[in-house]
């Protein structure tokens, strides 16, 4: 099957007609983001959202419709608390059913989504709680502990209470006292949905409210870089606690009805292959440490099995020759290279989906279009000479565009100063 080209798609974007075409919302007039990556695919009660692994060895799947209602039931606890539009609520729990349905249950309610990573410490989960006003954390038992020790933490709700020890709310209890019908709280395209934090390499972690309008980058990159197909299966291997996890792994395979996968465990090259095996795995994306690591062991991949892999993709600095190589003679895929950050999403990409000059081992700083920081509908166009720049300088927002490998030198574009 030939490919489209980049050009020809990149020079045709109009981001007007892709709003139209992916959402049931308008980002002008409002939409709700819960229904735009669940309800709208619950009408078949059969379509499932999720396979899941839990840390015994158990294994299940959650459906569009059973999220649906946990999200309802989730939205209305939210409102009996006095929690909605614009209000933090965080969740510090492992890949499981009840983080999907924490996230989905905020959204509905208008809610903002703050993920907090399960390996941060007490200080830092303070510090982002207190900085994003948070007020809601949801956890579990093994996380819980980490809560003793910050201060004013907010109202705590816990997956499996009775074993925290602490006279706290238990989810489940709580989710069946309310009502599964809840009507979605609409935003603006400009209003937040996600609270994430930078991860802090460059003093301290820095907030960053992602804006409902970013959903049509994940749309773009999920389609067109990650290459997802009706008849893929999705894992993506990033922890939902940082951006990579939770834009690629959880809001945009949602968003295209498509089912992703969680796996609680640590990361070994023997677990990875048997999830791939188990749930035969089509489409991967990871990060590079993930293809070194696999690498690195490859007596654990026997000789000449196939897994069935059609794409992989790699999300932070590019893998060198050695890994592209290794994952192309041993696991007869590709491996694309994809750069991007908390603030702006994927940014540089070579895809997957699209024809256009790919050079193994880099990823292109060419063209591409960024929603204004402005309150408008309006787009910018960056080049390789203007994004870099305005990102130093904090003058974009969650990225919206297909980056090429063609290089321009066109002069820099200004839009208003971010907020966050």
């Amino acid at each position: 099957m030939s490919l489209p080209e980049y050009a020809n798609i990149y020079n045709r974007f109009d981001p007007a007609a892709l709003e139209a075409e992916i959402l049931e919302g308008r980002l002008d007039s409002g939409l709700n983001v819960c229904h735009e990556i669940c309800d709208k695919w619950a009408s078949d009660p059969r379509k499932v959202a999720l396979h899941y692994e839990t840390e015994g060895g158990a294994d299940g799947s959650l459906t569009f419709a059973e999220l649906r209602e946990g999200s309802a039931r989730f939205a209305n606890y939210l409102a009996s608390q006095g929690i909605g539009k614009g209000d933090r609520v965080a969740g510090l729990l492992p890949r499981t059913p009840e983080l999907l349905i924490v996230i989905a249950g905020t959204l509905r309610a208008g809610a903002v989504y703050q993920p907090l990573f399960t390996a941060f410490g007490s200080g830092a989960i303070e510090y982002r709680l207190e900085r994003a006003g948070t007020r809601l954390v949801v956890t579990d038992p093994a996380n819980y502990p980490k809560l003793a020790d910050v201060k004013e933490c907010a109202p705590v709700l816990a997956v499996n209470a009775s074993e925290t020890g602490a006279a706290i709310a238990d989810f489940y209890d709580t989710l069946k006292a309310q009502s599964a019908d809840f009507e979605p709280v609409r935003i603006s395209g400009s209003e937040p949905f996600l609270q994430m934090f930078t991860s802090g390499t460059v003093g301290k972690a820095k907030g960053v409210a992602v804006p409902a309008r970013a959903l049509l980058a994940f749309y773009v990159y999920m389609k067109y870089a990650i290459d997802l197909r009706e008849d893929d299966r999705y894992w993506n291997v990033a922890d939902p606690g940082w951006a990579y996890g939770l834009y690629y792994a959880v809001i945009g395979p949602l968003l295209m009805g498509h089912a992703t996968h969680f796996n609680p465990g640590a990361f070994t090259p023997e677990s990875t292959y048997d999830m791939i095996r188990k749930y035969k795995i089509t489409n991967l994306a990871a990060a590079p440490t993930a293809y070194r690591l696999l690498k690195a062991n490859d007596h654990v991949l026997p000789t000449g099995e196939n897994l069935g892999l059609r794409v992989a993709s790699s999300a932070g600095e590019p893998l060198s020759p050695e890994v592209v190589n290794w994952i192309r003679d041993r696991h007869f895929c590709p491996v694309k290279d994809h750069y991007g950050q908390t603030e702006t999403g994927m940014t540089c990409c070579n895809f997957h989906g699209l024809e256009h000059l790919q050079r193994p081992g880099a990823t292109p700083l060419g063209t591409g279009w960024l929603p204004s920081m402005r309150r408008t509908r309006k787009w910018v166009k960056v080049t390789s000479a203007s994004w870099p720049w305005m990102l130093r300088r904090r003058r974009c927002s969650i990225l919206m565009a297909t980056p090429g490998a063609k290089r321009t030198r066109s002069s820099t574009v200004t839009t208003s100063p971010a907020t966050w």
